[in-house]
């Protein structure tokens, strides 16, 4: 329901600039520009009918002329200012080219993904710059099959929008290979890795995959079903999540900077001490090894029991590999 707001918003935001750009277009056409329908884009103008400055009153409220509505097409007699471009700040304009570029990293195995946003990075870098010159494309970005990842996230979009299964071999964040069927829910982003998130029939319950860590994918044929995740016994029904608290060498400041600190704590000599929370305990055992050598401690004591056991089975099974 969130997200068809926010989609509505912003197709009544900009719907007054392309009726401006294209009078007398039909209904049809706009839902073909919007991606909507008909009715669709006759309800948002009927809501911006009643839009515009306080009062209420002739003059502060967008208009549209009845006449065309009535005929099926679209002109503005009162825009209020709505078509016209939206103008950034500079600030706003660096913030967003900043976002373009961490979406450019994210999305680097998409083609299409990163062609449009090169498109948008280019455009808004030539404004900031008055027109000066160009922004060189990616590497690869013309190259429909570079990046490794392209067949995986293809995949796994297909199998979303089919509503299919699919066979994952996948090497989580201790190093473990397993091969799992899952049905995908939804892919989601943390602003530097892309990662599905499925239910796992093997786990039965809901579990997230990162797209770098999935070495082999499969579409099955089976249907995708739906799932209701299992609580278990004792559990607060709102959330799965876990708690920890991590004490940090002074160089260790980039981690609570990666992820969401409920509480930071600046120690003697610039230790930090954090308590972040992840969506499982698995989760927060590959946060701790990410740590590295800038973990100084961990609560609970048996989450820093499990991170210190698979710190000890990745350096064995190094040393193992080394001697061979």
């Amino acid at each position: 329901m969130a997200r068809r707001s926010i989609d509505r918003l912003v197709r009544l935001l900009a719907l007054p600039a392309w009726v401006a750009e294209h009078e007398g277009a039909s209904f049809e056409e706009a839902a073909a520009h919007f991606g909507v329908t008909a009715a669709m884009i006759r309800s948002d103008v009927e809501t911006l009918w009643v839009s515009g400055l306080p009062g209420g009153m002739p003059g502060d409220l967008v208009d549209f002329s009845a006449d065309d509505f009535e005929a099926g097409r679209l002109r503005l007699t009162e825009p209020l200012g709505l078509d016209r471009p939206v103008r950034l700040s500079r600030q706003e304009a660096v913030a967003l080219l900043l976002s373009l570029r961490v979406l450019g990293d994210v999305l680097a195995d998409d083609p299409a993904s990163a062609a449009a946003l090169h498109g948008a990075q280019a455009a808004l870098t030539a404004a900031m710059r008055g027109g000066a010159r160009p922004v060189a494309p990616p590497a690869g970005a013309d190259d429909p099959a570079s990046g490794s990842g392209t067949a995986v996230l293809r995949t796994v979009r297909r199998a979303m929008a089919e509503r299919r299964r699919l066979r994952l071999t996948y090497v989580s964040a201790t190093d473990t290979r397993s091969v799992r069927e899952v049905d995908p829910l939804e892919l989601i982003t943390d602003g530097s890795h892309l990662t599905v998130r499925a239910w796992c029939l093997s786990a039965r319950d809901e579990r997230s995959f990162r797209l770098d860590r999935i070495l082999n994918v499969e579409l099955l044929d089976a249907t995708a079903t739906t799932h209701r995740a299992r609580r278990r016994h004792g559990e607060p029904r709102s959330s799965r999540s876990r708690t920890a608290v991590l004490t940090l060498a002074p160089g260790g400041r980039w981690l609570v900077e990666q992820v969401d600190a409920e509480k930071i704590e600046i120690l003697p000599e610039g230790a930090i001490r954090a308590q972040v929370r992840g969506r499982d305990e698995d989760w927060l055992v590959g946060l701790v090894l990410s740590a590295g050598r800038h973990i100084r401690g961990v609560l609970p004591r048996s989450l820093a029991l499990r991170a210190r056991g698979a710190a000890q089975r990745a350096l064995a099974l190094n040393a193992s590999v080394e001697g061979s």
